[in-house]
């Protein structure tokens, strides 16, 4: 399900909407627009593909699901026209996700109503506003589930943010984004290999608790470190945190340690 504007409401050039294809002609596709209810656009055949089409199924079927561009309205007429191949992969991909995460956040607050006993307009009417205000109800989702104290700017019943917190934190996971750079970690020792195993184990055990770490060999003396972490600020500071440690820790054992951020 996608969240439906409102009847009289038309897209604005520029806009990527979802589109259903309804009907396919010789000249293009009608197009129902699901975040629009009751609105139609038209596909015209140049817009489909850059490349000469000389079966328009070859691009589009009847009830399948696009990506498209508002290319003009015209709401006096009731026109509407989309393109298709000026929707880049990257563009596609983040709608898609929009979508995606927009059901998700329904459903859990279907599911809220329901175990609440309460109204799912009602609760939705009450704390989309605030939730909104992260970006997207969807964000303010994400942020209750990466800190509970985000439900406490809701104005509803305690019982509805234990609720709120409780699912979030079940089902949907907190974002995260990562960082990568590289070690290269040389020992000269007879026993070496023990010394680079030992300065390893420092990185690894310099990991704070709020970051997620991976660490790769490459090949020698390469290894490579990729810390995730809520921010970038948090994951740039425990990377560094962590490979100066094994950096330390095998120049104390004469040898030769060196960080870089690019694979060489």
């Amino acid at each position: 399900m996608v969240a439906k504007q409102e009847a009289d409401e038309y897209p604005e050039p520029g806009e990527l909407i979802i589109g259903t294809v309804k009907d396919i002609f010789n000249q293009g596709a009608f197009i129902t627009l699901d975040e629009y209810e009751g609105k139609k656009g038209m596909l015209h055949i140049s817009e489909i593909t850059l490349k000469w089409v000389r079966n328009i199924r070859d691009y589009v079927k009847e009830k399948q699901k696009v990506v498209l561009i508002v290319l003009r309205t015209d709401p006096s007429r009731g026109h509407i026209d989309l393109s298709l191949r000026r929707v880049t992969d990257a563009q596609r991909k983040n709608k898609l996700q929009q979508v995606k995460q927009s059901q998700r956040s329904e459903k859990l607050l279907e599911l809220a109503a329901e175990e609440l006993g309460v109204d799912y307009v009602k609760l939705h009417d009450k704390i989309a506003p605030t939730l909104n205000e992260y970006g997207s109800l969807y964000a303010g989702l994400e942020a209750i589930s990466a800190d509970e104290a985000v439900a406490d700017e809701l104005d509803v019943p305690e019982k509805w943010r234990k609720k709120l917190v409780e699912l979030t934190q079940k089902s949907i996971k907190p974002p995260r984004v990562e960082v990568v750079g590289y070690v290269n970690l040389q020992s000269f020792e007879s026993d070496g290999v023990d010394v680079v195993k030992a300065a390893l184990d420092e990185i690894r055990k310099h990991k704070p608790k709020d970051c997620d770490l991976d660490l790769n060999y490459v090949s020698a003396p390469t290894y490579r470190v990729k810390v995730m972490a809520a921010d970038y600020k948090t994951a740039e500071k425990a990377l560094k945190n962590c490979t100066s440690q094994g950096l330390k820790y095998i120049q104390g054992r004469q040898g030769l340690g060196e960080f870089h951020r690019e694979l060489d």
